[in-house]
């Protein structure tokens, strides 16, 4: 099955930028309640105050302002800078902005610091051009433009980088996020050996962290290592090395769990539980088992793994953690697969009923989920014929083939993209014309 392509996004450093009380006023936030550089990625809660706190017509007028201003001082000249980037950022938060629009603020936020008499020596020039460039990259990462994100990463690294040198753990601190984002778009870019050395600095980088300041890097270190566990998985590294990736990341985040009470957390373990059933599941389609209870207990362990991600993200839903319903359709399609391989067909009948039912309204969200509930619908048509039910099968597979049809007319991607993903579905609906022939 195919999941959705994973993005961390780095906030924007609001503390960093709105360093003054008079630009954290034009931006409708004060100094106090700025979201830290931080901020975890996947807390959708924090993510929303830190925007949704801006008042950009206040951020608008101001720049209006200081624009019409026939000369500026060095200070003003900081703060349009500022409101620039603040206006940027809250563009492509809000989903309001084009990239373009985007691009052009970030352009001339550079610009204005970029001629500052004190840039290159001033560390606060420095450390609030590299939050603009990691800001700016992330904008790229967010619009599918992760080699245009590369380049702006990796001039915040550069712009960073003599500050890091200096000693300054903040500086280090930030760099090794940056470099997670570079991991995370080089493989994208299926440049996989690239994605993988920039992964394993983020992880030496975060650790360094730890130990020279006052860091708690355990949340980011465990998603370095989801993302080095999906990578090495991708690669066809040795399942051992791929297991311990996930499993360093799910002790990492019982840790901070435990620690913080924070049960936030328990989305990310859930989806490590199903990563890591994932690259199991890969392994054993491929093997030879020995004896019948070696299968069997792996086969088991598959299933313990998925139905222990369903019943946590079956829990932060209840809680009203609205994404993790996405990802438990996800779980619950794959349980329904690994159930119809593993020959309990009834299992898998069950599992595959509830995705569909249950999250059928999710086709009308985008095209993403017509494919994968397509993949579904083929998934269940597999097992009704396995059943004997020739009739809904049949219905199935027209089912499965109109989601793709509407999927191609409404998708953005390639037209080599589609017909590799049209070709796996018909490589699902041909299992049925063997069993059909056999």
């Amino acid at each position: 099955m195919l999941f959705p392509p994973e993005f961390v996004s780095l906030p924007f450093d609001w503390n960093l930028l709105l360093n003054g009380e008079g630009i954290a006023a034009a931006a409708g936030l004060t100094v106090a309640s700025a979201a830290s550089a931080h901020e975890r990625p996947e807390d959708d809660e924090r993510r929303e105050y830190r925007y949704e706190d801006i008042d950009l017509s206040a951020v608008k007028s101001h720049v209006a302002e200081l624009e019409a201003l026939n000369t500026r001082t060095p200070e003003q000249n900081d703060d349009l800078a500022t409101l620039y980037a603040v206006w940027a950022n809250a563009l492509f938060d809000d989903e309001d902005g084009t990239l373009d629009e985007i691009d052009e603020l970030f352009g001339k936020s550079e610009a204005i610091l970029q001629e500052a008499p004190a840039q290159g020596k001033d560390t606060g020039l420095q450390r609030k051009l590299g939050s603009i460039y990691t800001a700016w990259g992330r904008s790229h990462s967010g619009f599918d433009n992760p080699e245009t994100a590369i380049g702006y990463y990796l001039k915040a690294v550069e712009t960073l980088k003599p500050l890091d040198d200096a000693g300054d753990g903040e500086a280090k601190y930030d760099i090794a996020g940056i470099k997670l984002s570079l991991g995370i778009a080089y493989r994208e870019l299926d440049d996989l050996e690239k994605a993988k050395a920039f992964l394993n600095e983020a992880f030496l980088a975060y650790r360094a962290c730890e130990k020279i300041g006052d860091f708690d890097t355990r949340f980011y270190m465990g998603a370095v290592s989801v993302q080095q566990g999906n990578l090495f998985h991708e690669m066809g590294e040795p399942l051992e090395t791929t297991l311990d990736a996930y499993n360093r990341a799910m002790r990492l985040y019982v840790e901070v769990i435990e620690d913080q009470g924070d049960t936030s957390l328990e989305r990310e373990l859930a989806n490590v539980l199903i990563d890591r059933s994932m690259a199991v599941y890969e392994h054993w389609l491929d093997r030879k088992f020995e004896s019948k209870e070696e299968q069997k207990k792996t086969i088991d362990d598959v299933l313990a793994d998925i139905n222990r991600g369903i019943g946590l993200l079956e829990k932060q839903y209840s809680e009203g953690n609205e994404i993790a319903r996405y990802d438990l359709f996800y779980a619950v399609a794959l349980l329904g697969k690994v159930c119809c391989d593993a020959e309990n067909f009834d299992e898998a009948q069950k599992a595959l009923n509830r995705a569909i039912n249950e999250f059928a309204d999710l086709c009308d969200e985008g095209d993403e989920f017509l494919f994968q509930m397509a993949l579904v619908y083929a998934d269940r048509a597999l097992v009704q014929k396995l059943l004997g039910n020739e009739k809904l099968s049949e219905q199935d597979c027209l089912k499965g083939s109109e989601l793709v049809g509407k999927w191609a007319q409404q998708s953005e991607s390639s037209d080599e993209e589609i017909q590799e993903l049209k070709e796996q579905f018909q490589a699902l609906l041909g299992q049925l014309d063997e069993l059909s022939d056999g």
